[in-house]
């Protein structure tokens, strides 16, 4: 009898090890594909909007709409190295042209730190395990790609002097012979050959007053980033384990940037504008990442897990018509969190 009860102790001792052990191993998946889906939020983005204006026309004959500059016969009173752009500037007989050559512009404004909210997917090989201090240590090489949204804007207005000439030009070519100017736009050279206008303006005007300007800027962008590198996972317990990735990542800003400035001189003469544009642009750029986890195994099969993670890349600037915008890329922390499957 006590033999009995023996053998049925150790039978349920044997039964309760297999069964623990068999847990641990429910537990603790061999190596092999897991992918992993959640959302994600990236802090640090810094949207900077700059309006300096394109440079203003400098030296003698130059206009932002064409010039009236000495050929290769310097001492002649004509010159065929003259052009210009908008077929409105030939009025009868002369070409006009027009300059800003001072005006008040709002400068470098900032759109604050910004966050972007979005979705990630990855997926993963554990290669191999190997022992630290008793503990499986878990390495393998993991991809991942992730979407989200950014949007930033700024506003701003100065006032400031500006100084504005207008310049006209006879069309009258030598022997009083009216010159019948190539349709627009037109550019001229130093060395010609081409049709001939006098070199000095008939007339030039230059009106100074006091202008404002206000501009209102925004940015939006899709943000898509590609991950690749190695990582490394420690079991803490029979479901808990702690990672760490690390490696290379490249983000493609599919960026729109918007232009809305209005900019008038009241009183003054000096003729105000608009400038309503949209300019777009998408380019790779290059970084890194790294990112410590933690995962939650419900199962062999499934689990859950949440993320802190940083990453750098270089930082995207673009525009057009002394217009930029720049998308500071480094240092932007984020946070993840979503669900992991094992194969």
């Amino acid at each position: 009898m006590k033999k009995l009860v023996l053998r049925q102790a150790l039978a349920s001792v044997g039964l309760t090890a297999f069964a623990v052990v068999a847990q641990g191993q429910e537990l603790r998946p061999a190596p092999g594909f897991w992918v992993r889906t959640g959302a994600v939020i990236r802090h640090g983005y810094n949207v900077q909007f700059t309006d300096s204006s394109a440079p203003l026309p400098a030296g003698e004959g130059n206009y932002a709409n064409g010039f009236v500059r000495p050929s290769v016969s310097t001492n002649s009173p004509y010159t065929w190295n003259w052009g210009y752009q908008d077929a409105s500037q030939v009025q009868g007989t002369t070409v006009a042209y027009e300059r800003f050559d001072s005006r008040p512009r709002v400068g470098t404004l900032e759109s604050g730190t910004q966050s972007a909210f979005g979705g990630e997917l990855r997926a993963g090989f554990e290669a191999f395990r190997f022992e630290v201090f008793e503990r499986d240590v878990r390495f393998g090489l993991e991809a991942g790609y992730s979407f989200s949204s950014l949007s930033a804007s700024a506003s701003g207005n100065v006032t400031g002097s500006a100084s504005h000439t207008r310049g006209v030009y006879s069309l009258v070519g030598p022997g009083g012979t009216p010159i019948i100017p190539p349709t627009a736009p037109y550019q001229g050279t130093f060395n010609g050959p081409g049709p001939v206008i006098q070199l000095a303006p008939a007339s030039m005007n230059t009106l100074t007053g006091v202008g404002t300007s206000t501009a209102q800027f925004g940015l939006d962008a899709d943000i898509h980033t590609f991950k690749f590198g190695p990582y490394f996972e420690l079991p803490l317990s029979r479901r808990w384990v702690v990672g760490l990735s690390f490696g290379y990542c490249t983000v493609l800003p599919d960026s729109e940037f918007t232009i809305d400035e209005v900019t008038s001189y009241p009183g003054t003469g000096i003729p105000g504008s608009t400038l309503k544009r949209t300019i777009r642009r998408s380019d790779w750029q290059p970084g890194g990442y790294v990112e410590l986890r933690a995962n939650f195994e419900i199962n062999r099969r499934l689990g859950v897990y949440v993320a802190g993670e940083l990453q750098y890349n270089e930082a995207l600037e673009f525009g057009g018509e002394g217009r930029t915008a720049r998308v500071d890329l480094g240092g932007i922390y984020g946070a993840s969190a979503g669900v992991r499957l094992n194969f």
